[in-house]
C-alpha cells in the first residue's frame, strides 16, 4: 500500500519534496473558503516551481486550550487530511498540538517548521491569520519574518458566500447549520455533502425486525453528527472487514439515515442517541465490522414518537420513498449540469 504524503514531524518530510509554498490552518471541514485559499496556494506554488503543502494541527487547538464541546469538529482527523490532499496538496504536515507546542514563539514556529522543516519560500495566509504563543503573531509579523528569513508572504482574500470575495465561509457557520439540521446550507458552504465515518456496530436489531435493517455507527464517529431527524443520504464502504467476502464494495448506495433516541421504543431502556442508515434494497447486507462513510444530502423530517409499530413502519416506508425522490432529483440536476 502506498503511503500517503502526510507527515507528523519535520523529520518525516522527504528531502525530495524540495522548496515549498505553505498555508497554515486548522482546515476543519476543508470547506469552500479553505479550498479557495488552497487554490491560490497551488497557483503561487506552480508559478514559482514550489511544492504546495498544508501545515495543520491535531487535536484542534481549541480542544487543547479550551472546552472541546464548544467546538465540535466537522471532519475527523483522517478525513480532514485526505481532503487536503484531494485539494491538490503535495503533502500535509500534520503536527500534534499540545500545551508545550503552544509555547513556541511566532519566530520559533516560523523558523523551525516553515523555514527549516519545509524549506518554505512562499507563505499564503488570510489577513486575520494568527500564530505562535498566545496567537501573538499576525500577518505583519509573518511579513517581517519573511523579509528576515527569506520567504515571500502572500495574502489570500476571503471567499464570500457566492464566491465574490465579500463576507466569508466559516467552519463555525457550518457547525451551526449542521447542529440545526440544515445540511443543504452546510453542503453549499462545504462544496460537497457532509460526511460522518465509523465502523458499523451492532445495534438493537429493531430495523431488521421491522423490515428495514440498518447499519449502526458507534457512539463517537468521525465527523459532526447533525441534529436529530431523518435524512436522505448515501453510504460508501471505505474499509472492509477481512471476514467479509464481497466482490464489489458498496459505493454511493442510496440510504435513509436516522439520528435520534428512537422515542417509540423509549420503554426498552435508557435513551441512547444513535446514527443508523438503511441501505435501500439491501435486506441481507452484512456490514458489521466494515468502515462506512455516510453522506448527508437533505433533511426530511424530525424524529417522532409513534403510537404503534404499524404507524412507524408506514412512516419508514414513506421516508425511503422521499429519499428516493431526493436522490433522483439530485441525479437529474447533476446530469443537466454535465
Amino acid at each position: 500500500m502506498t503511503r500517503l504524503p502526510i507527515w507528523h514531524s519535520v523529520e518525516e518530510v522527504p528531502a525530495e519534496l524540495g522548496e515549498t509554498a505553505v498555508s497554515i490552518g486548522n482546515y476543519d471541514g476543508v470547506h469552500r473558503g479553505h479550498r479557495f485559499v488552497l487554490d491560490q496556494l497551488r497557483h503561487h506554488a506552480e508559478s514559482r516551481s514550489l511544492s504546495p503543502v498544508a501545515l495543520t494541527f491535531w487535536p484542534h487547538p481549541r480542544h487543547v486550550m479550551g472546552a472541546p464541546a464548544a467546538t465540535p469538529l466537522i471532519t475527523g482527523h483522517e478525513d480532514r487530511d485526505r481532503l487536503l490532499l484531494l485539494a491538490g496538496m503535495r503533502g500535509v504536515l500534520d503536527l500534534e498540538f499540545t500545551l508545550d507546542f503552544a509555547q513556541h514563539s511566532p519566530a520559533d514556529f516560523v523558523r523551525i517548521f516553515l523555514v527549516e522543516g519545509l524549506r518554505a519560500k512562499c507563505v499564503v495566509l488570510g489577513e486575520d491569520a494568527l500564530f505562535g504563543r498566545a496567537n501573538a503573531g499576525d500577518i505583519e509579523t509573518m511579513r517581517e519574518l519573511g523579509e528576515e528569513l527569506g520567504f515571500e508572504v502572500v495574502t489570500a482574500p476571503d471567499l464570500g458566500p457566492e464566491g465574490t470575495g465579500s463576507g466569508r465561509i466559516s467552519s463555525s457557520g457550518i457547525r451551526r447549520d449542521l447542529l440545526a439540521g440544515e445540511v443543504q446550507a452546510a453542503n453549499e458552504a462545504l462544496g460537497r455533502p457532509h460526511t460522518v465515518t465509523d465502523v458499523v456496530h451492532h445495534g438493537f436489531r429493531r430495523g431488521r425486525e421491522l423490515g428495514f435493517p440498518t447499519a449502526n455507527l458507534g457512539p463517537a464517529p468521525q465527523g459532526l453528527i447533525p441534529a436529530d431527524g431523518v435524512y436522505a443520504g448515501r453510504v460508501t464502504v471505505t474499509a472492509q472487514d477481512p471476514a467479509h467476502v464481497r466482490e464489489e464494495p458498496l459505493t454511493g448506495a442510496a440510504a435513509t439515515i436516522s439520528i435520534g433516541t428512537n422515542p417509540t421504543f423509549e420503554a426498552d431502556g435508557a435513551p441512547r442517541r444513535t446514527v443508523e442508515a438503511y441501505v435501500h434494497g439491501a435486506h441481507d447486507l452484512d456490514l458489521y465490522g466494515d468502515t462506512v462513510r455516510l453522506e448527508f444530502l437533505d433533511f426530511q423530517r424530525p424524529t417522532l414518537k409513534f403510537d404503534s409499530i404499524e404507524a412507524l413502519v408506514a412512516q419508514m416506508a414513506e421516508d425511503v420513498e422521499v429519499t428516493r425522490r431526493t436522490l433522483d432529483a439530485e441525479r437529474s440536476r447533476s446530469d443537466a449540469a454535465s
